[in-house]
């Protein structure tokens, strides 16, 4: 199994793991591992579209930073206009599961600051379980869109956005 699978795995074990009474730690971590599980999903797809070679596929997830990455999803997921050097390159309409992708990415990312930095914050198994699965719909709807023709799909488009997001916002 890849890591973003077994992460999304003990997610679901965690939401799931206390029967009567869930501890908040396992409910917490159960939340960054979906928010991980994503995380890492994009990592590989991205390393992997960027170079066969599997020696340098262990540097390219270094180069993607969290914040960066939450941004540029934000624009896809609200379906909003691209910025018009992105434009001026991609005419495509970007799919809606890649927006479901997108959307869930920020949802996720959000929600695990809650869990590992807001010790006011306290979760319920049913939260959790929904976090999770909105985990489980994104990987689903990753496969789906890699599944689409590369020009119809936007996924390149996608994972450059997310390592590339503010240099590009330099350049307008």
């Amino acid at each position: 199994m890849t890591l973003h699978a077994d992460l999304l795995e003990q997610a679901r074990h965690l939401a799931t793991r206390e029967r009567k009474k869930p501890k908040q730690a396992s409910l917490r971590r159960a939340v960054s591992a979906s928010y991980y599980a994503l995380f890492h999903l994009i990592l590989d797809s991205g390393s992997r579209q960027f170079t066969s070679d599997k020696q340098l596929r262990l540097l390219v997830p270094r180069a993607f930073v969290h914040s960066e990455m939450k941004k540029a999803a934000k624009t896809f997921a609200s379906g909003g206009t691209l910025p018009a050097n992105i434009r001026a390159v991609y005419s495509g309409v970007i799919p809606v599961e890649l927006k479901k992708v997108a959307q869930a990415f920020v949802d996720l990312q959000e929600a695990r600051h809650k869990s590992d930095y807001d010790l006011n914050t306290t979760f319920t198994r049913s939260e959790v379980e929904d976090l999770v699965s909105v985990a489980e719909e994104a990987f689903a709807c990753w496969k789906a869109v890699q599944a689409m023709p590369a020009e119809r799909s936007g996924v390149e488009l996608f994972l450059i956005s997310m390592l590339l997001w503010e240099r590009w916002h330099k350049s307008v």
